[in-house]
Parts: C-alpha cells; structure tokens; sequence
C-alpha cells in the first residue's frame, strides 16, 4: 500500500490509517474472542476498503519486468521477511518441524503471524491486473477500460462462486480473484474519474455518505477474505457493500484530511500490518494475567498500537529494506 506519487494525497494516508486501526481492533477482538457492535459492517468494507486503496497506485511502469522488480521489493521481500522471522522460525522452534512446509502446504494453518497473508495476495493481484491491462490494450484498445473491467468482474464473481463452494484457498488464489474487482474499482476511481481530486463538496458528498452507510448498515454480510469464506445469501452484495464501505471511509478522510497520529500509522501501515499480530498474542499473553473482559480489551488495543507505532520508528530507519521504504532490488 504504498503510494507512488511524487506528492501525497494527505487524506490518503488518513483512509490508511482508519483501515489499518480497523485491522488491528478486529485482530485483537479475535484473539480475545470478544464481539462488537457493527462487527458485520465492518467486515463486509474493512479488506475490500485495503484491496482498493491498493488498487488507487496500481502503475504498469516501464514494462513488465520493472513492474515485477518493484512489486517484489514493496510486497514481496515483506512478505517472505516476516513469514520467516515471524512464522517460520517461532514455529519450528515449537514444534520442531517444518513451518515453511505447514504453511505452503495449508495456507490456513497455525502461522503465527497470519496477517501477512495480504501481501501475497495482493502480490499476485497485481500480477494478474499487469497481464490482464496487457492483453485488453492490445486485444480491444479503443475499448480497454470496459474490457479490463468486465474481465475483472467475471474473475471476482469465479473468486465468489469457489468461496460459495468452499474450495481450498491453496496461496490465497481465490481470494485474489474475489478481491481482483475491488482492486479494480480502485485503479478505475483514480484513473477514470475526478473524486480524489476534487475537495470535500457537502451538496455531493453528504447525499453520497448518506446513501453508502445506509448500504453498509442494511445490506452486510460476514464475508472472511483471508480464507475466501463466501455466504451464499451474501453474493449479491458484497461488491456493492464492499465499495460503498469504501466510499465512505474516503469521504470522510477527504472531510477530516488529516489526523496526525492516524495519518502516520496509514504512511506506513505495510508496517503495522506486518508487525501486530505477533504484538497483540505477547501483550494479550502478559496481560490477561491482571485483566479481563472489556478493560483487558481496551489494554491490548492501546499497546499494541503504541508498540506498532514505535515499530515504526524503529524499522523506518534500520530495517527500511524489508519494509518496503527501500528497495532490495535495483530498478
């Protein structure tokens, strides 16, 4: 998720940091085994929300290969770091056999470290959006918009029908193409359309936050993206709710523009995400020795945004090669 521009778009990096936060209090909720309020909601935008923030900087750059060298260094150098220091070692250290196998093998077993799963995914979403931008501009060039979009659609809707099915996850292949229209959605918002660029207009912009959270209260459904849990009373929405979540988590931060913890956690939310889950298991380990119930939630929360925030600091500046703010590969 980082942004390639030269100038940011400041209210960006707030929509980061609110999807980043959502991820982390839906991780922490989970290892706590609490519910809240709203949890349905929140799941039917909060992955859709990160796949198409994605998709807003998606570029093709100077050719395939330079595209898959840069690919590599934002997403998948992370990835492979974290899998290993994180997962893989921590596992076999445990139970004494081959983690890296375990996790090649069932991409839904016991990694530690589980949120990484998103940056493979989404490594090989943009590998499939380069070739399917590719094959449109020289199939159909006087109607590649149209043509990539309808591909796009068809891939989700294949993504959906395996979810439906319960077909093995096997490397997050399906979720990649579930979450292939989302991505979509954000390469077409930017490219086609004048929305990021144009300020916060209350005669448009209310009507459309009015209308986009009456979608998200009304129409959502529990949809799991990590393992391509599909409901089949769901199918019919979920794209819908998916980006009028999105749309109005981006209206909002056009509104606010900035907050300056949030907006910073969203600058470098690659690092939060990679580093959290592994954070939220050692405070909750630590804690729930003292607390419990809503205050021991309350309690992880907080450290485990503290922490991440000063993962932050720290990694920037000495571990920027494996946190995709340099880059190991030349391009």
């Amino acid at each position: 998720m980082m942004a390639t521009s030269k100038k940011r778009i400041e209210w960006i990096d707030l929509a980061k940091g609110i999807c980043i936060f959502l991820v982390v209090f839906r991780h922490v909720s989970v290892a706590l085994d609490i519910d809240y309020p709203l949890q349905t909601q929140f799941a039917s935008f909060r992955m859709p929300l990160y796949f198409i923030l994605s998709g807003l900087f998606f570029k093709q750059y100077e050719g395939f290969a330079g595209f898959l060298k840069r690919k590599t260094n934002k997403l998948l150098i992370p990835f492979l770091f974290f899998l290993i220091t994180t997962s893989v070692i921590p596992f076999a250290v445990i139970n004494h056999e081959s983690s890296l196998k375990l996790f090649f093998t069932d991409m839904n077993g016991p990694v530690y470290n589980f949120a990484i799963w998103f940056l493979l995914c989404l490594f090989e979403i943009n590998i499939l959006f380069y070739l399917i931008q590719l094959t449109a501009a020289r199939l159909v060039p006087e109607h590649q918009t149209a043509a990539v979009l309808v591909l796009c659609l068809l891939l989700g809707c294949c993504g959906l029908a395996l979810g439906v099915a319960q077909v093995k996850n096997l490397f997050y292949l399906c979720t990649m193409l579930t979450a292939l229209p989302f991505f979509t959605f954000g390469w077409w918002l930017r490219r086609h359309t004048s929305f990021l660029n144009q300020p916060f207009n209350p005669k448009t912009d209310v009507p459309l936050l009015a209308v986009c959270a009456l979608i998200v209260a009304t129409c959502s459904y529990r949809v799991v993206y990590a393992f391509n849990e599909i409901p089949r009373e769901g199918v019919p929405f979920i794209y819908l709710c998916g980006i009028a979540g999105t749309l109005m988590v981006l209206t909002v931060s056009k509104l606010i523009k900035r907050l300056p913890l949030v907006s910073f956690w969203g600058r470098y939310s690659i690092i939060i995400l990679c580093t959290h889950q592994v954070v939220v298991f050692v405070t909750e380990t630590i804690l729930m020795r003292y607390l419990s119930g809503i205050p021991l939630f309350v309690a992880v929360l907080v450290s485990t945004l503290l922490i991440c925030h000063l993962s932050i600091l720290f990694m920037k500046k000495y571990m920027p090669h494996v946190t995709a703010q340099k880059d190991v590969i030349k391009v």
